[in-house]
């Protein structure tokens, strides 16, 4: 006969992680810390969480930065030239510089992203121009850098917005259109700094829109940035639409643009924004929430916004609001209210474009320049250890660096288990139902555990856990002889159902979930992230029951979560995973059960290796060729090889030497 079911078929058991979905509209709340302390904390963990949705954890093997700059036009009291430089393979920052006529000493420099413009860097119409903006400013004494945003104007590799199966894909290995254009932004700032004729102590930042989010995003991870004019952008009830504001597990742990602008102060902040847009109640809530965290430093002279009755812009008043910010920040000069712009010509396309007619990125060209950064991305990810005492520094940083990944909860105690389920015999042994959650969570893991009827004091307890389920061990199921090995030894057995398999298959289907949105990673964890989650809220439960070791027995692809919780947790006595076709290529990965953002960037299932050698115990049955020779190396080097034992043989066999039978 069948397993009964333990799950009840009933609204109120529908886990609640797949209830709670985030997206660009969210309303969040603008959380103001209490105290600097405090405040120094949620900027840490803000500039980690941007960093990791960057794919800037570890960062990628900066390239010798060599521009081009050449065609030098003098054009209305500056001087405009065009600048070209690869700052990956594959990835091309294109843009132009804005030198004033006349220059005696290094001048301060001011960033330009231009942001979500039809024609963009040398868009200019009334709602806004980028190349009037970078004029004037080069006319009251800067030096501007306005650089294209991927896949615009002179930047033709790469397409801005990337279909889903592309954007997965480059997701796995930290790739992203965010990711992309923050590395470019944070080489546009080393270029600039780098001119003879910039003062790199005086650098400010501003954009519209998307360029409003590079400027904030480029300005929290390097504080070389002094001062910054997002315009149009800020708000708590809407985040960014694109994919290249909107990295994946940027938004997870509630990280808004709020949290951004705030873990920037007390740097100067200027908040244009206007009634017609996602800006609309920015003075009235966002900058007063502001306000309070520039008085943690008593900073209020730093912080100042105004807002036009007018739709979303960067027209010809903001701008002339946002000139005497960076005048008196940058210039010392007196504050005034506003800068009038000059009669001057808009500078031509012909003087601002690398070509007459830039090509056009393709879907076949985006493809090729992943593959290039996908390697670059991943270059620093998977180290291989030579000496003990490196092993334990990479260790740390490896879980550090997964954990973050996949937004664990290790903080974890006083586990719930239900037992009103069902109960009945097996031969020679007891089952009964249950049901495990953490506390305010809502979570809901189906389980059932499994007591022998000669159950020996000094065995251990076995954690079983099978792709499609419980049900995979019971009767007539694919693994059913483990069980029964198991139970035959005198070990008591705890076998659950992952998210999505067995009680709960039907559950991600159940939920508002649209994993086909473009942004929905960067505002909620992934399925496999809730797995993972799920073995370590088990592991929790059985070592708050009692004293016993316990053992893990995984099969198959629930081998690979189980692989990331062992790397996240304390080590259990031993744990032997049959990994069958289990692999660690993009392919295996993409799967909707096993898709993790960054897991690349962590090394994937080697870097689990890493993590575990030092300590863990560790029995695998038929592993790839190159996971084993990873793993084999890693032990070798803690000094610990007899801990890890492969083989080809025979699964059960593994199980008993795991279980010290």
């Amino acid at each position: 006969m069948s397993i009964p079911r333990i799950l009840p078929n009933d609204p109120h058991w529908l886990d609640q992680r797949l209830l709670t979905v985030h997206h660009n509209n969210f309303a969040y709340r603008a959380d103001v810390p209490p105290d600097v302390e405090r405040w120094k904390r949620r900027r840490d963990f803000t500039r980690n969480q941007v960093a990791l949705a960057a794919g800037l954890r570890p960062m990628p093997q900066a390239m010798p930065l060599n521009p081009r700059i050449w065609g030098h036009t003098s054009h209305e009291g500056s001087v405009i030239a065009k600048i070209s430089v690869e700052t990956l393979p594959g990835l091309v920052l294109t843009g132009n510089i804005f030198y004033p006529e006349k220059i005696k000493n290094p001048a301060p420099g001011i960033l330009c992203p231009h942001g979500h413009w039809p024609q963009g860097r040398i868009h200019h119409d009334q709602r806004g121009s980028v190349p009037m903006r970078c004029l004037m400013l080069a006319r009251l004494g800067f030096v501007v850098l306005c650089y294209d945003m991927i896949g615009k104007n002179d930047n033709d590799q790469l397409l801005h917005a990337w279909p889903l199966d592309i954007a997965n894909d480059a997701y796995l290995a930290g790739v992203s259109p965010f990711g992309l254009q923050t590395w470019n932004s944070l080489r546009a700032l080393d270029v600039l700094c780098d001119l003879p004729e910039v003062d790199p102590r005086r650098i400010g930042c501003t954009g519209t829109s998307g360029g409003a989010s590079q400027t904030w995003t480029v300005a929290l991870l390097d504080e070389r940035i002094k001062v910054i004019a997002p315009v149009c952008m800020l708000s708590s009830h809407f985040q960014g639409g694109c994919q290249c504001e909107e990295g994946p597990l940027l938004r997870l742990c509630g990280v808004t643009s709020f949290d951004i602008l705030a873990a920037i102060a007390p740097r100067p902040l200027l908040l244009p924004s206007v009634t017609s847009d996602w800006t609309n109640l920015n003075l009235r809530y966002e900058v007063q929430e502001l306000r309070k965290v520039y008085d943690l430093f008593h900073a209020g002279d730093a912080i100042k916004a105004f807002q036009l009755d007018a739709p979303h812009n960067y027209n010809q008043e903001t701008r002339e609001h946002v000139y005497p910010w960076f005048t008196h920040w940058l210039l010392n000069q007196s504050l005034r209210n506003a800068i009038p712009e000059d009669d001057v010509a808009v500078p031509p396309a012909n003087i601002l474009l690398h070509c007459t007619n830039p090509a056009a990125p393709t879907e076949e060209s985006t493809r090729q320049a992943i593959s290039q950064l996908k390697t670059a991305y991943c270059a620093n990810a998977l180290p291989h250890p030579q000496e003990k005492r490196q092993l334990a520094d990479l260790r740390d940083q490896q879980v550090a660096l997964l954990s973050d990944v996949i937004n664990d909860d290790l903080d974890l105690h006083d586990v719930v288990v239900r037992v009103t389920c069902p109960q009945w015999r097996l031969p020679h042994a007891k089952a009964a139902g249950q049901l495990i959650s953490r506390r305010e969570e809502g979570d809901v893991i189906p389980a059932i555990r499994v007591t022998p009827d000669e159950c020996r004091d000094n065995t251990p307890v076995c954690l079983l856990i099978a792709p499609d389920g419980k049900q995979e061990f019971f009767d007539d199921g694919q693994h059913s002889a483990v069980l029964n090995t198991v139970t035959k030894h005198g070990c008591p057995a705890l076998t659950i159902d992952l998210m999505g398999s067995g009680d709960s298959a039907d559950m991600p289907a159940r939920s508002p979930r649209n994993e086909q949105d473009p942004s929905f990673f960067a505002f909620n964890p992934s399925l496999f992230s809730m797995r993972v989650q799920d073995i370590l809220t088990t592991l929790t439960l059985l070592r708050e029951e009692g004293t016993r070791p316990i053992v893990v027995i995984a099969m198959g692809e629930a081998a690979r979560p189980t692989l990331c919780a062992l790397a996240l947790t304390t080590p259990v006595q031993a744990a032997a995973l049959h990994l069958g076709s289990v692999g660690d290529d993009s392919a295996a990965w993409l799967a909707p059960e096993a898709f993790q953002p960054m897991i690349h960037k962590c090394g994937g299932l080697k870097g689990t290796m890493l993590a575990l050698a030092p300590q863990q115990p560790l029995f695998l049955f038929n592993p790839a060729p190159d996971l084993r020779d990873y793993a084999e190396n890693c032990y070798r080097v803690a000094g610990n090889p007899q801990a890890l034992r492969t083989s080809k043989d025979n699964f059960l066999s593994l199980v008993l030497q795991t279980v010290g039978a």
